[in-house]
């Protein structure tokens, strides 16, 4: 059982109605926000839980946090940061981004497979044109693989069985998941990405940023490919971005969907921003109306579990980056 008083940062301002939902769970808490910590220097110390976000220059001084419940996914940014490393806290963050990321991403596919961004250029010159028709990929009967295969990449998987895809995953643990067993054909390991790069037609890369999976995809991975698309909505540092530039001009990739890219923001002047086969979303794939409450509610969850010493929901693996 949790301290029956805590002192919970809200680092986002919320509605009285959410307020009133964290003090039902938790009667006695003590909500404060940035303001209280700045007219008392001394109640970071007593700090027990935060949401969404604790600034980077508190954590050092917040040697009671046990709980950071962040709204985001991703974590690599966070990681990075040697004070969150030591910090003994729990760490957890949200899975909400499953449809709409597949929605964004299977958008990004089809605009490619169906020659939809050159149609728009045309309809902008009011221009008829029918050789479209000539560029025209399908995707039916086709392998979709699946870089990183959790609860999104199930999601992608789902989608792509509907169109009549063979589905293979590459997850770090291929027997760890009971939902991307259901949902693909194959699951393999990373040892096995040159083999399935080299039969797949389309490629979505859902990787986080970790030691691990930066450069997960290059010039070897790459030369493989087939006139393979590739979306990517995990990280951009996960495909070496020069390497895609060539492999999109030589064919290889026959398209690319990037939600992110490397660097991000991609500068002006970048040759990805002007090729015909690549198709770039300002990394917003995961953000759909609610996003904020379906986050707060995934809060409250973890708060009710807390308070009763339960397991908390998506707790963040700090040696693996996720």
């Amino acid at each position: 059982m949790q301290r029956q008083n805590p002192v919970i940062f809200l680092s986002d301002p919320l509605t009285e109605r959410q307020r009133a939902e964290i003090l039902r769970i938790v009667p006695g808490a003590r909500l404060a926000g940035q303001a209280d910590l700045s007219a008392d220097a001394s109640l970071v110390q007593r700090v027990d839980i935060c949401y969404s976000a604790l600034p980077m220059t508190l954590w050092e001084k917040a040697s009671g946090l046990s709980w950071l419940q962040m709204k985001w996914a991703g974590v690599d940014t966070l990681l990075t940061l040697p004070q969150v490393m030591a910090h003994p806290a729990t760490i957890t963050n949200v899975h909400i981004h499953g449809n709409s990321m597949a929605e964004h991403l299977w958008g990004l596919a089809l605009m490619l497979t169906r020659n939809f961004k050159a149609a728009i250029i045309r309809q902008g010159e009011q221009r008829w044109d029918e050789t479209l028709r000539d560029g025209l990929a399908t995707i039916a009967g086709k392998t979709l693989c699946i870089v990183g295969m959790g609860a999104i990449g199930a999601s992608c998987a789902a989608v792509g069985k509907t169109l009549g895809m063979n589905v293979v995953g590459i997850r770090r643990r291929p027997g760890a998941s009971a939902a991307a067993s259901v949902h693909a054909d194959e699951v393999v390991g990373p040892d096995r990405r040159l083999e399935v790069f080299a039969r797949s037609r389309l490629i979505i890369v859902l990787l986080p940023d970790t030691p691990d999976t930066r450069g997960f995809i290059g010039r070897e991975e790459l030369s493989v490919m087939k006139g393979a698309f590739i979306i990517n909505g995990g990280r951009g540092k996960s495909i070496h971005t020069p390497s895609l530039v060539d492999a999109l001009r030589a064919g290889n990739v026959r398209g690319a969907g990037l939600d992110v890219t490397d660097p991000e923001p991609l500068p002006a002047g970048h040759p990805l921003w002007s090729m015909p086969n690549v198709i770039i979303t300002p990394h917003y794939a995961g953000n759909h109306p609610g996003y904020d409450e379906e986050a707060f509610i995934v809060f409250l969850e973890n708060l009710g579990r807390w308070t009763r010493g339960e397991q908390l929901l998506n707790i963040v693996d700090r040696d693996a980056g996720y």
